[in-house]
């Protein structure tokens, strides 16, 4: 199975995120070393000088990404299917420089489970309720958004993208993206992931954060 990691050169928040290092180690290489131990064939997308000789250097190959695609407001969409619309892969997965968290175990599981679904990716609970979440109006008032939960014990947990590995099946997302359709549209199995175990990082405050969680796994 073939997997990609778009990596972009530039980062606004982080300056080099996705070669900066991560205790010790640039953060790229973590999830190019877990999709390697998993015999995926890895292929990094950048248009980046320095991030291609990173990857390589941990053993990935590099597909140098056109200008038109390494711009802000790309979506990773669309790198995916500017690399798949004419390939030969049945399925392949996508992770992304800062996927640090795989549980390998997680991606022979993901693999079974394509048989009976489109996508399957990492997910994590919400933290707090989200169904308590207030809106608040240009006056400054605020207002309940579902207000008829009352108790914390009774209100269903809630989930969202851990960002961390995404396996699918190629055609479908080919098909699927070319109606318009996101790739977190598809038919999907999320497998779980705790708040402890993952760390969105899009801040420098997030990175500290991410290394704490990471070393604390004790693996």
């Amino acid at each position: 199975m073939l997997c990609v990691i778009p990596a972009r050169g530039g980062s606004k928040r982080i300056p080099r995120k996705n070669v900066k290092t991560f205790l010790g180690h640039p953060v790229i290489t973590y999830p190019i070393a877990i999709a390697l131990n998993a015999g995926f064939d890895v292929v990094v997308s950048t248009e980046d000088a320095e991030i291609a000789e990173i990857a390589e250097g941990a053993g990935a190959d590099v597909t140098m990404r056109p200008y038109h695609l390494a711009q802000d407001d790309v979506e990773l969409e669309e790198v995916l299917y500017d690399l798949l619309r004419d390939s030969e892969w049945g399925a392949a997965c996508m992770m992304l420089p800062t996927s640090v968290f795989i549980r390998p175990e997680d991606l022979d599981e993901s693999r079974n489970l394509l048989t009976h679904y489109e996508l399957v990716y990492s997910v994590t609970r919400f933290e707090y309720p989200v169904q308590r979440a207030l809106v608040r109006l240009p006056s400054g008032e605020v207002r309940m958004c579902e207000p008829e939960h009352r108790n914390s014990q009774d209100i269903p947990a809630r989930y969202h993208d851990a960002a961390q590995f995404y396996v699918f099946d190629v055609m479908a997302f080919c098909d699927a993206w070319s109606r318009g359709k996101r790739l977190l549209e598809m038919k999907a199995y999320g497998i779980v992931y705790e708040p402890d175990e993952v760390q969105d990082i899009d801040t420098p405050e997030d990175w500290a954060i991410a290394e704490m969680k990471y070393k604390a796994r004790g693996v």
